[in-house]
């Protein structure tokens, strides 16, 4: 079905349009001078890319950063997994711009990948089946990897969307088979093995695996993505039943198996994984009252402000706050029914989720240096040796090129590029990592984006009004400009444009920038 959209006059460089074909929404762009048209909506999780940002041949996702050629539409930054569709786009002799969307045309497309070639007798294993794992099985076979492909993971599941289970999942309003990244089938068709076992022990040196099941393999190349584990109270009673962490699948699962009953909820940790589980178990209709020693939820991350607004918000829907405390011993019979806190508080709990962070899973790697925080060193690459072994994910400390800083960062999408990052490299085609990080956090509706490397600021500069929801603010240390996080998508996505190109202003001009819209500068 061919539609009017627009007058290609009204449509500068760089600039994007959205429209409706066929009852179907598109996005029409110009780029390098030429008007092309994709399906409208992301890969992801339906972002509307008209609202978005198209710079330097790249279009952003406003909602989670997702980023895809304007030429071609091939996917470039997750955390999508599949390219857009491109539709048929003319101007008639008017001026008027049409847009052809068949009936048929798919929602989404699949990036180019290689098939696995019996004649290549080489074997990559991926230890770890978490983001940057099944990115990087897909990353390998999109830069032509025709080896064999094993994909090793201690769950007993194929990968799935992690982010959703302290979101939507735990707050029962979305289904399990949302979860699954990819059917069965898609493995299966581009020759990945996914192995379910636990690894024992890998030596560095040899790249030898070993596995619970008894089980070895040695293979050519071997990609660390173990992510991290999370960390458990060490208070008195924290062993009872009913008290939970929050890591994988079955963990969320068997925190919503706790839920029977239950009616008095304690989150222990103001983390993002502990306040986003708040939000989820208070829209369960339970009392929930969140445990931490933080002053302010989040302000390590956020500063105080944006952390006083999500309390707020928390508040407005019920949720108790105990801050500046700790829990010094839990008790129960069959279960846990009550904590005590340092200052001899006691709460009622029928339920427990702990929250306090998590370590990196890196204990059984030999001969290679571990840091004390549990992370492997990793160069820009995400090499951990000469030998043939790669980290990726929560489990690498990788030279971070923007801020000057060595750094290990716990985001599910950085996973995503880094895990795409060590393929390419292990492909024989890699760069130096110069993606820039980024996540996001919604609770009670109150949406946050986030982009940067904000560890070590000690100057905020807020644009907007912080209390209402509508805002920008910056991270700075010193003059250098380090982090953004806001409500303003298109402000986050500019920033990091802004930090991809090496064009961050300098502190002094930042208030200025943001008030003008940072996209201004690009």
């Amino acid at each position: 079905m061919e539609e009017r959209v627009g007058r290609d006059e009204e449509l500068a460089e760089g600039g994007l349009l959205e429209a409706n074909v066929g009852g179907k929404t598109v996005v029409v762009l110009r780029s390098d001078g030429r008007l092309r048209a994709y399906g409208g909506r992301c890969t992801h999780y339906d972002g509307p890319l008209a609202k978005g940002l198209l710079h330097d041949g790249r279009l952003v996702c406003p909602w989670h950063g997702g980023t895809f050629d304007a030429a071609t539409g091939d996917l470039l930054e997750p955390p999508p997994l599949s390219a857009l569709v491109a539709l048929s786009v003319r101007v008639d002799e008017g001026g008027d711009i049409w847009v052809d969307r068949p009936d048929d045309t798919p929602r989404q497309r699949a990036m180019p990948m290689a098939g696995r070639e019996p004649a290549d007798e080489r074997v990559f294993a991926v230890v770890g089946g978490g983001a940057a794992g099944a990115a990087a099985v897909e990353g390998l076979r999109q830069h032509g990897f025709g080896g064999r492909i094993v994909l090793v993971s201690r769950e007993d599941r194929r990968p799935y969307d992690r982010p959703n289970l302290s979101k939507d999942y735990l707050a029962g309003s979305a289904e399990a088979d949302w979860l699954p990244l990819r059917p069965q089938s898609f493995y299966e068709r581009h020759g990945i093995e996914l192995r379910h076992a636990e690894v024992t022990r890998l030596d560095a040196a040899t790249r030898r695996l070993e596995l619970g099941d008894g089980d070895s393999l040695t293979p050519d190349a071997v990609l660390i993505a173990t992510g991290a584990l999370p960390r458990r109270l060490t208070a008195p009673g924290a062993d009872l039943p009913g008290v939970f962490t929050l890591r994988s699948w079955s963990d969320c699962d068997a925190v919503i198996a706790g839920l029977d009953g239950a009616a008095r909820a304690v989150v222990v940790g103001a983390s993002f994984i502990a306040m986003e589980c708040a939000a989820s178990l208070r829209a369960r209709g339970l009392e929930v009252t969140v445990v931490a020693p933080d002053e302010t939820p989040l302000a390590l991350h956020f500063g105080p402000e944006i952390g006083g607004l999500l309390r707020r918000r928390h508040e407005e829907h019920g949720v108790r706050f105990a801050l500046g405390r700790t829990v010094s011993w839990l008790t129960g019979d069959t279960r846990v029914r009550e904590l005590t806190l340092d200052d001899g508080s006691r709460l009622a709990a029928d339920l427990v989720v702990v929250g306090v962070g998590v370590a990196p899973a890196a204990g059984f790697v030999e001969n290679a240096a571990v840091n004390d925080d549990g992370s492997l060193d990793v160069d820009g690459e995400l090499r951990v040796n000469d030998h043939g072994v790669w980290a990726a994910g929560d489990v690498a400390r990788y030279p971070e090129v923007h801020v000057g800083d060595r750094v290990r960062i716990e985001h599910w999408r950085l996973a995503e590029q880094l895990g795409r990052a060590a393929a390419a490299s292990m492909a024989g085609k890699g760069a130096p990592f110069g993606g820039v990080p980024g996540f996001w956090t919604e609770q009670f509706g109150q949406r946050i984006a986030y982009a940067g490397v904000g560890r070590g600021w000690d100057t905020t500069i807020a644009v907007g009004d912080v209390a209402a929801g509508d805002f920008t603010v910056l991270f700075a240390r010193g003059d250098q400009l380090l982090a953004v996080a806001g409500t303003r998508d298109l402000d986050v996505a500019a920033f990091a444009e802004l930090m991809r190109l090496g064009r961050l202003p300098d502190a002094g001009r930042a208030a200025d920038a943001a008030a003008a819209g940072l996209a201004h500068l690009l």
